[in-house]
C-alpha cells in the first residue's frame, strides 16, 4: 500500500459465471485482481468449480424473473458487465424455441432494465453470436460485421433480436453497450452435448475400454472458425475495456475447420483403434455448411488475436475428458 493513495478494485459481475465461458472469465478476472460476482442458475454447475466458489461472490439468479435480476443488480453495483447467461445449445433450441426466445431475449431485457435503473454508468458486454449471419455464400466469407443478419434457428432468432433490444438503451437511456458475435469456440469443461467435447469424451472411453472402440457423429462436413475459449474470453475483456460503446466486434480465428478435421485430429491424439459411425440423432434440421469470421476490426483496433493452436486446444480437451471418464 503506497501511503496517501487509495485504490479502487473494479467490480465485475458476470452472468452466467458457471457456464463453459463464464467460468474461463471469471478465471482470467480473478488472476488480474478484479472483484468478481456471477450469477446462476442451478446449484449443480457449481460442482466443478469449487476455487470459484471460494474467490467470487455469486447469487443464484434466475434472468427471467425481473425481481431476482434486480436484487443481484442493486446488491453488487457493478463497474462493469458481462452478459453471458443464456440458452446456448443450437439444435436444441428447435425444440424449446419459446423456452430460448424467453431467456435469450426476455432475460435479457430484465438485466438491461435492472442495469438501467440500478447501475446505469456500468459498461455492459452482450454476447451475441455468428449464428447472426445465418447461411452466407462461400464467396462472401470470411464474414466482417457489416453483413447483413440472416438468423435461420431459433437460436440465432434470440441474439439476433437481443442485438436489437440494445439499441434504445445505447441510443435512448444512454447506457454502455458493446456487442460480440463470437465465432464457435471450445475448450476443457465444455459440455458434451458439443462436439468437441462429445468427441474427446467417446475417445476418453474406448481408450479404458468403457465403450466399443467406435465414435459416433453427426454431419462432419460442416465448416465453423473454432478458437480456444481462453482466447475468447480474452477477446471479451479487451472488447469491454476498450472498445467503443454501440460497436460489434467478431470473435473468430479467421480459420474454418471441418468437423470431420476436428475428429482427426483428436483420433491422432489417442492410441486406440476408432471406427466412425454416423449417428442420425446427431444432425441438426439446419446446418450451415461454412461459417468463417472476419476479425480485421478486433485485431486492428483493439489488437486482440488468438494464441492457442486448434492442436494444442483439442489436446487440452481429451486430456480434460481422461481424468474424468
Amino acid at each position: 500500500m503506497v501511503l496517501g493513495l487509495t485504490f479502487y478494485v473494479l467490480r465485475v459481475l458476470i452472468t452466467g459465471i458457471t457456464g463453459f465461458a463464464g467460468g474461463h472469465l471469471a478465471e482470467l478476472l480473478l488472476e488480474q485482481s478484479y472483484q468478481v460476482y456471477g450469477t446462476y442458475l442451478h446449484p449443480g454447475s457449481l460442482e466443478n468449480l469449487p476455487e470459484l466458489q471460494r474467490k467470487a461472490s455469486l447469487y443464484p439468479c434466475d434472468l427471467t424473473q425481473l425481481e431476482s435480476v434486480q436484487a443481484v443488480v442493486k446488491q453488487v453495483h457493478p463497474d462493469l458487465i458481462y452478459h453471458l447467461a443464456g440458452i446456448s445449445h443450437v439444435q436444441k433450441s428447435w425444440s424449446s424455441r419459446e423456452t430460448t426466445l424467453k431467456v435469450n431475449l426476455f432475460g435479457s431485457l430484465n438485466l438491461l432494465e435492472s442495469v438501467r435503473n440500478f447501475a446505469p454508468s456500468a459498461r455492459i458486454l452482450v454476447v451475441s453470436s455468428s449464428e447472426v449471419y445465418g447461411k452466407v455464400p462461400p464467396d462472401l466469407q470470411p464474414i466482417p460485421e457489416s453483413f447483413p443478419l440472416r438468423p435461420i434457428t431459433p437460436y440465432a432468432v434470440s441474439k439476433a433480436s437481443l442485438e436489437l433490444l440494445c439499441y434504445p438503451y445505447l441510443y435512448g437511456d444512454k447506457l454502455q453497450i458493446v456487442i460480440v458475435r463470437p465465432f464457435n469456440h471450445t475448450g476443457p469443461r465444455q459440455d458434451p452435448s458439443f462436439a468437441c467435447p462429445d468427441f474427446a469424451r467417446q475417445i476418453a472411453q474406448i481408450e479404458k475400454s468403457l465403450r466399443e472402440p467406435k465414435i459416433y457423429v453427426g454431419n462432419l462436413e460442416a465448416r465453423r472458425d473454432f478458437s480456444d475459449v481462453r482466447d475468447v474470453v480474452k477477446g471479451y475483456q479487451r472488447v469491454l475495456e476498450d472498445g467503443e460503446g454501440g460497436e460489434i466486434y467478431n470473435i473468430a480465428s479467421g480459420q474454418a475447420y471441418s468437423i470431420k478435421d476436428l475428429l482427426d485430429i483428436l483420433i491422432s491424439l489417442s492410441l486406440a483403434d476408432i471406427q466412425i459411425s454416423l449417428d442420425p440423432d446427431r444432425l441438426r434440421p439446419s446446418d450451415i455448411p461454412l461459417l468463417l469470421g472476419d476479425n480485421t476490426k478486433i485485431r486492428h483496433q483493439l489488437g486482440w488475436q488468438p494464441e492457442i493452436s486448434i492442436r494444442d486446444t483439442l489436446q487440452a480437451i481429451l486430456d480434460y475428458w481422461r481424468e474424468r471418464v
